[in-house]
């Protein structure tokens, strides 16, 4: 366990390094590695459901998988409203998956009803209710995706495009990373307790409290670097100082965040531990060897992008 949270540290300072590198070019270029991240996650997600006996609709993660990025570009430009094209590219994935699965339902329906003589009617009839009912699992499975991974990810591009863009990418990844160091070393040292033992045996309440701890320093240590000693400003980045113009409240500001964040991380962590258990994996991938996939990477970080998004949306708000 050490060795894997080692290692994920050195993966997540190459993308702090690359996305400050990107960004500092073209912050379209930084969104490129969101792209490819969450391309990789929906590959994943598919997998794993398919595993646990759902047959996700693949052409309508694909058109939404697609088309995500250039509808967000295309409403920015235009509307100054990325979030108009995120939206239209999950319903429209969404309407894509209901009209195939209306579809095929109804040419399952039709097939059973010729292939089956008077007096097996009724049972025909079972039949096609249930595989109406195990096609109705993979249309849920299908919209899950396209929320979880693909909709809650998008959160990063407009992140990313933000006048708070660095500050906020900081946050999302700074923040779970700590949350799950403390909550590891915390956990291994005091033990006690176990938090969720039918989803997560080795999870313990101290683990829990002290990822919470590590959420808390995670958001002051970009506190530090963002507004106390102005680390970034030669890269056009701000922190929330330059609003409150009090850093007593901006640290107050980022300890609250850290606590929201900690509970966060851990709770993604959860989910995606919930998922692989109901699977039957242990790892969502294989793209980091003996690291798993991408999701397993992502699974603390995931559910703070939103909230970050949300936090910036605020601040630009106010400001």
């Amino acid at each position: 366990m050490l060795k894997r949270i080692l290692t994920a540290l050195m993966l997540l300072v190459v993308v702090f390094a690359t996305l400050l590198g990107l960004r500092q070019v073209y912050v379209e270029l930084a969104d490129l590695v969101g792209v490819l991240i969450c391309g990789l996650g929906v590959f994943e997600m598919v997998n794993a459901f398919k595993k646990a006996g759902y047959n996700a609709i693949k052409g309508s993660l694909l058109f939404a998988s697609v088309a995500i990025y250039p509808l967000i570009i295309a409403f920015e430009w235009t509307l100054g409203k990325g979030e108009i094209g995120a939206f239209c590219a999950i319903f429209i994935g969404l309407i894509i998956a209901i009209i195939e699965f209306t579809l095929i339902h109804k040419k399952d329906a039709v097939a059973s009803q010729e292939n089956n003589s008077d007096g097996l009617q009724q049972t025909s009839q079972q039949n096609i209710a249930e595989r109406g009912v195990f096609q109705l699992k993979d249309l849920l499975a299908t919209a899950f995706i396209l929320i979880y991974p693909l909709g809650i990810f998008s959160t990063f591009f407009f992140i990313n495009h933000s006048k708070y863009g660095l500050l906020g990418i900081f946050l999302a990844l700074l923040v779970p990373i700590m949350t799950d160091t403390m909550a590891y070393f915390v956990g291994v040292t005091f033990k006690g307790k176990k938090l969720c033992p039918n989803i997560s045996p080795k999870k313990t309440v101290s683990g829990a409290i002290g990822g919470i701890i590590g959420g808390i320093i995670g958001a002051m240590a970009v506190f530090v670097m963002f507004d106390v000693t102005g680390l970034f400003v030669n890269f056009n980045n701000v922190g929330l100082t330059k609003l409150t113009n009090s850093l007593v409240a901006s640290g107050v500001i980022y300890g609250i965040f850290g606590i929201i964040g900690g509970v966060l991380s851990e709770l993604g962590d959860l989910g995606a531990s919930w998922i692989k258990r109901k699977a039957g994996i242990k790892d969502f991938g294989k793209i980091f060897p003996g690291h798993g996939g991408m999701m397993d990477r992502l699974d603390s970080i995931i559910f703070m992008l939103p909230t970050v998004y949300i936090l910036i949306s605020v601040v630009t708000a106010i400001a």
